[in-house]
C-alpha cells in the first residue's frame, strides 16, 4: 500500500504549499503551475535522498522512473536481419499502436510508455543477461569438464562463495585447485567449446552428472562421487548467454521521463525471455542483446491491449492526436508537482457521478483543460486517448467546432466523456502508472497481453499484414505530419480568426492575451521537426502568431480539429 511512503509525500506535500487533497477545483493558475515546477522539483528531490550516481534517481523502490534507453532503429536494421519468429510467440500478433508498455522492476510506481507503430522483428545472434537465472536453468556458454578423483578420501576442493540467494558453488575458494582439477587442467589445451576448458578458481559449477540444483545440493552430490561430468560456466564478463539466435522485437514508443528535458519519441526493444518465458526490456551489447535489469531481475513489460484494432481504428485522428501532444508549443517536461499530485489524489473518473448530459459536458472540458499540465509518464497515453476520443465522436457526427462561448456540439461533448468513461476513466493530470494500469484493466476493455493465451478476438484479424516498410505507413502513428489547411473565416472559441503557425500545424489567433513578460514555450528550427525542448523566452503576450505560445481558446478549438 501507499502508507509505506508516508515520508514521500510528506516532504514532497510540504514544499508543494498547495492543497493537494483529493477534489476537481482550484490549485494554481496554469501560468503559476508552470513557474513553480523547476523551482520546486530541485528541492523536492533534494529532501528525497536524489542521487546522481545512480542516473538522477531516488534511490530503492521509490526511485522516480527514469526513460526506457532508446536504441538506433537505424544500427538495429544495418547490424540484424529481420526475423520470422513462431507465430506462438510473435509480439507481432499483438501490439499496434495506442497500446500501454509497462516497465515494471525499477521501482514501486511502474514507469508507462505509449506504442506508435507495430514491432519490427530482428534476429539477434546471442541473447546475454547477468541476472541469476531461474532454478534448473544454466547459461548457454558452459564448458564441460569431466573429472576423476583416486578415492573418496580426495577432496574436490569445490566451495561455496556468497550467501542465501546469491551463493554459487565455486571450483575452489582459494588459487589453490583440487588434485583432480589440476589434472584436468594437466591434459587439457586451448581447443575447446567457448574457449575455456582449462577450470579456474573462480568458476561456477552449475551442472553435475546431469544434475541442476542450488550450491548445497551439487556439493553434497558431488561428496559421494569419485567420477564427475560437470558443466562450467566462467563469469569473465559478469554475461551468461541466455539464447541464441533469439528474436527481438522494436517498437516506436512516446515517453515522458524525470531524465528526459522533454516528451520525446524513442525506439525501445522487447524480447520474450527464452527461459522465463515473459516480455522483458533488452538493449544492444556486444555482438548481440542483453537483458536489462532492474532492482530485483530482469525488467519485465506489462503490455496493455487497447480496445481497438486495425479496423476499429482511425489511423489518421490517433496520429494527429499524438503530434498535438508530442508538438505541443507549450512546455512538456516531466513535472514533479504533476508527480505529487498524481501520489496525493485520486485519479478515477467515476460514472456515477456524470449521469446527466451537462455533467458529462462539464466532465469533458474539465478534461481538455487539463491537457495543458505538464506530465508524468502516465499522463502521455492518458491523455492522447482522450483526444483521440474527443476527435473521433466530433467526426463521427460530423460536427465542427465552432466559436459558441466554449461549449462545441453539445452532443459531442456529451459522447466524448461516455467514450472516456467507458475506455480511458482516469484524470491524466493525476494518474501514477500502477493506477493507470489497474483502472483500464478493471473497466474490461483493455487486455493484459498473454502469450499462452494469444491475441484477443478483436486483434486475431489483424494479421497477415503488409509487408514492415509498408506496415509502418498503414498501422503506424509515429513521425510529424502536416494540417490541413483551415478554411478562411475558421474561428476560435472566443470567436477570434485563426492561422496555421510556421510549423503548419498549431492554431494561432494573433490576439493579445496577456501583458509582455517572460514565459516558457517551445520553439521550433524548421516545419516538420520536433519542437526543441522549453526554455525561457520574451514573450509579447500574443498568441503566436507564428510560434510559441498559444491561449486557451486555440488550444481548445485544436483539440477539436479532425484534420
Amino acid at each position: 500500500g501507499r502508507a509505506g511512503a508516508a515520508a514521500f509525500s510528506a516532504a514532497m506535500a510540504a514544499h508543494i504549499g498547495t492543497n493537494l487533497e483529493d477534489s476537481d477545483d482550484g490549485g494554481s493558475s496554469e501560468e503559476e503551475v508552470f513557474a513553480e515546477d523547476d523551482r520546486q522539483n530541485s528541492s523536492v528531490l533534494a529532501d528525497c535522498n536524489f542521487s546522481a550516481s545512480n542516473g538522477g534517481a531516488l534511490e530503492g523502490r521509490l526511485a522516480v522512473p527514469l526513460a526506457v534507453a532508446s536504441v538506433s532503429s537505424a544500427q538495429v536494421q544495418r547490424r540484424f536481419r529481420q526475423a520470422a519468429p513462431g507465430e506462438e510467440w510473435d509480439l507481432r500478433r499483438f501490439v499496434r499502436a495506442g497500446d500501454i508498455l509497462n516497465y515494471l522492476g525499477g521501482n514501486r510506481w511502474g514507469h508507462v510508455v505509449m506504442a506508435l507503430d507495430p514491432p519490427q522483428a530482428f534476429e539477434v545472434p546471442v541473447l546475454y543477461s547477468a541476472e541469476r537465472l531461474p532454478p534448473g536453468q544454466i547459461p548457454l556458454d558452459v564448458y564441460q569438464a569431466k573429472l576423476t578423483r583416486v578415492s573418496l578420501d580426495e577432496p574436490w576442493g569445490f566451495a561455496i562463495e556468497g550467501e542465501e540467494d546469491a551463493a554459487t558453488l565455486v571450483a575452489s575458494a582459494t588459487a589453490q585447485l583440487g588434485a583432480a582439477v589440476g589434472r584436468w587442467n594437466a591434459g587439457t589445451n586451448s581447443c575447446s567449446p567457448c574457449g575455456a576448458a582449462k577450470i579456474r578458481p573462480e568458476d561456477h559449477i552449475v551442472e553435475v552428472n546431469g544434475v541442476r540444483g542450488c550450491p548445497a545440493d551439487l556439493l553434497k552430490a558431488c561428496e559421494c562421487l569419485v567420477d564427475l561430468d560437470l558443466k562450467i560456466w566462467h563469469p569473465g564478463l559478469e554475461l551468461k548467454v541466455v539464447g541464441l539466435n533469439v528474436c527481438v522485437y522494436a517498437i516506436k514508443v512516446l515517453q515522458s521521463a524525470s531524465n528526459m528535458r522533454d516528451i520525446a519519441e524513442s525506439t525501445v526493444c522487447l524480447v520474450i525471455h527464452p527461459m522465463r518465458r515473459c516480455i522483458c526490456a533488452a538493449g544492444p551489447t556486444l555482438d548481440g542483446f542483453r537483458v536489462n535489469l532492474g532492482h530485483q531481475g530482469p525488467v519485465e513489460v506489462q503490455v496493455l491491449l487497447s480496445p481497438l484494432d486495425n479496423l476499429t481504428m482511425d489511423f489518421h485522428l490517433f496520429r494527429l492526436a499524438v503530434n498535438e501532444v508530442f508538438r505541443a508549443p507549450h512546455d512538456q517536461k516531466w513535472s514533479m508537482r504533476t508527480a505529487v499530485r498524481s501520489y496525493l489524489r485520486n485519479a478515477a473518473i467515476k460514472p456515477e457521478k456524470y449521469a446527466k448530459a451537462n455533467a458529462k459536458v462539464k466532465l469533458g472540458a474539465k478534461l481538455s483543460d487539463h491537457w495543458a499540465v505538464r506530465p508524468i509518464c502516465s499522463t502521455v497515453p492518458a491523455r492522447i486517448w482522450q483526444k483521440y476520443f474527443l476527435k473521433r465522436v466530433y467526426k463521427e457526427r460530423s460536427c465542427r467546432a465552432s466559436p459558441d462561448g466554449g461549449a462545441g456540439s453539445f452532443s459531442a461533448e456529451a459522447a466524448f466523456a461516455d467514450e472516456v468513461i467507458k475506455y480511458m476513466p482516469v484524470k491524466d493530470d493525476r494518474v501514477l502508472p500502477v493506477d493507470l494500469v489497474s483502472l483500464l484493466i478493471a473497466g474490461g476493455h483493455w487486455d493484459t497481453l498473454d502469450l499462452q493465451r494469444g491475441p484477443p478476438a478483436r486483434r486475431m484479424t489483424d494479421r497477415p499484414e503488409p509487408a514492415p516498410r509498408e506496415e509502418l505507413k498503414v498501422y503506424g502513428t509515429s513521425g510529424s505530419l502536416r494540417r490541413a489547411p483551415l478554411q478562411a473565416g475558421t474561428r476560435n472559441r472566443d470567436g477570434l480568426p485563426v492561422h496555421l503557425g510556421l510549423d503548419n500545424f498549431t492554431v494561432y489567433c494573433g490576439h493579445q492575451v496577456s501583458r509582455r513578460k517572460k514565459a516558457t514555450a517551445r520553439l521550433f528550427d524548421a516545419d516538420g521537426e520536433p519542437p526543441r525542448p522549453a526554455a525561457k523566452i520574451q514573450w509579447d503576450g500574443r498568441c503566436g502568431p507564428q510560434q510559441g505560445p498559444q491561449c486557451a481558446a486555440c488550444r481548445w478549438f485544436e483539440d477539436r480539429l479532425i484534420a
